[in-house]
């Protein structure tokens, strides 16, 4: 099943109350929220997960924190050393859009 399929299944589950805000969110809940526009909700999440062991929260979260208000206006500060520490971990674990992140904030210093 395509991200589209997951993401409208998803939205179908949350409408009938399926899934319950106490539960701990998945990688899928993080992304809704991120593509319905509550960035610092899903900031939460991919930290919650990133904080799992989950890489490519990891790097979403880095990601975010590293663009900050630029991307995301007034909901997510922009915070380079945090965003290092999460792609450090992301990219430890294997992913190389976090290794280039890292490389970016390692040239712009």
């Amino acid at each position: 099943m395509n991200r589209f399929k997951k993401t409208l299944a998803l939205l179908a589950l949350v409408g009938a109350g399926a899934v319950s805000a106490t539960s701990a969110p998945t990688l899928d809940d993080a992304h809704l929220a991120y593509f319905q526009g509550q960035f610092s909700r899903s900031l939460q999440m991919y930290e919650q997960l990133a904080a799992t062991g989950n890489a490519e929260a990891a790097e979403r979260a880095g990601f975010m924190l590293f663009h900050g208000g630029v991307y995301y206006g007034a909901q997510v500060a922009r915070d380079p050393a945090r965003a290092a520490v999460l792609l450090a971990q992301a990219a430890h674990a294997g992913r190389t859009g976090a290794s280039f992140m890292l490389n970016l904030i390692d040239l712009s210093n």
